[in-house]
């Protein structure tokens, strides 16, 4: 499970890289988390930016829900 997380984290941050880099793969770049993270507009704006904290908060409850769902299917007898 901790190399799918990892595995899911280096392809959003390569899915990131790529769009900026390649103005053809800039239609995927939404796919990518680090797409919603931008500290450098907070800072600029002076706020948190609400739409992409909102993004970010919704897909972190959905990965706990989805975990607990898959926790309750487990099963833990030996």
């Amino acid at each position: 499970m901790i190399g799918a997380t990892i595995a899911i984290g280096a392809v959003g941050f390569a899915v990131n890289i790529i769009a900026l880099a390649w103005a053809k793969a800039a239609p995927v770049r939404f796919v990518s988390p680090f797409h919603y993270y931008t500290p450098g507009d907070a800072l600029a704006r002076g706020g948190v930016l609400r739409p992409q904290l909102g993004v970010l908060a919704g897909v972190g409850v959905l990965g706990i829900v989805v975990a607990q769902v898959l926790l309750r299917r487990r099963d833990l007898a030996p």
